[in-house]
């Protein structure tokens, strides 16, 4: 009896300790979508136009240099990048954490207040969808992302047009690490009536290197390193300051649109590191193999 009991307990705790690794599935945000992408080198001088539905989706991808699972995530929405299926951008978070440089605060706050979760990692395909997690709900994080992108935006046959001038290319009184964007969107937003538009300016990196993240990736790509709101009218015109590379010279400037529909409420936790797993193990389930453990005992001594 003593042997079994112990034997018991022992697969109780096994059991108990092994940490969830449940997919989970794609959901609607319950957002506006995020769309459009126009963009050049903030060196080079570039006027386009373009058809909204002939851009590719935006994947926003909310990472972190600490994060084990990130990894998987990026090197799937990579490959569809290389074939042109999407368009990816990282959002390094929890800069506190992250010691990489590559994030900010308002990075956080929009992992936070627009997805409504605490820690990466996750995915927004449009803005529209997202999943958490690395782990696939179907065959792959490909198929999974590749699903996610069949979710059409309403928009009808909007049309964005961008323009960017460097302050080597003006003839303006502007400081050399400035430039003039010019923007106008003609589109039907009635389908989105309770949103509010949103255009952005997204300073991206198209690659950076960071040999101090636990996740051991080395070299990060796609990095948003600054978000500047344009304000809300579809047409118009403003100067831009751009930061410094973290290293290189691959600075892009990305045209984008954000339709907002407000939160009711906002988590406040503070952001936690994942460990190599989804989900971490709830603390009643530590307590309770504890309590496992000490039955065991008990049972063995009276035997």
């Amino acid at each position: 009896m003593r042997k079994v009991t112990i034997i018991l307990a022992m697969l109780l705790v096994i059991a108990m300790t092994t940490p969830s690794s449940t997919a989970k599935p794609a959901v609607d945000s319950n957002n506006g979508p995020v769309f459009g992408g126009q963009h050049t080198d903030v060196s080079n001088q570039s006027n386009q136009t373009s058809q909204i539905s002939m851009l590719p989706p935006i994947a926003e991808d909310f990472t972190a240099t600490w994060c084990s699972n990130c990894v998987k995530v990026e090197h799937a929405l990579d490959e569809l990048e290389a074939e042109g299926e999407l368009q990816k951008y990282e959002f390094h978070v929890d800069p506190d954490i992250d010691e990489s440089g590559f994030g900010s605060p308002e990075m956080t706050q929009h992992l936070r207040s627009r997805y409504n979760v605490p820690s990466p990692p996750l995915v927004a395909i449009n803005g529209i969808m997202k999943k958490e997690g690395s782990v696939p709900e179907s065959d792959s994080l490909v198929s999974d992302y590749r699903n996610m992108m069949q979710n059409q935006l309403q928009l009808g046959n909007a049309i964005s047009s961008f323009s960017w001038t460097p302050a080597a290319n003006c003839d303006c009184d502007l400081p050399d690490d400035m430039g003039i964007i010019n923007w106008n969107l003609n589109a039907d937003l009635s389908a989105y009536s309770n949103a509010t538009l949103s255009v952005n300016a997204w300073i991206v990196e198209q690659s950076a290197d960071f040999s101090g993240g636990s996740n051991g990736q080395g070299t990060y790509f796609d990095i948003v390193r600054q978000m500047i709101d344009l304000g809300g009218n579809p047409q118009g015109t403003a100067n831009i300051t751009i930061p410094a590379a973290i290293d290189g010279d691959d600075l892009e400037i990305h045209l984008v649109y954000v339709l907002d529909i407000p939160e009711v409420e906002e988590d406040d936790s503070p952001l936690v590191a994942p460990d190599s797993n989804d989900s971490a193990l709830p603390g009643f389930m530590t307590s309770f193999t504890i309590l496992a453990i000490t039955a065991a005992a008990m049972i063995s001594r009276r035997d």
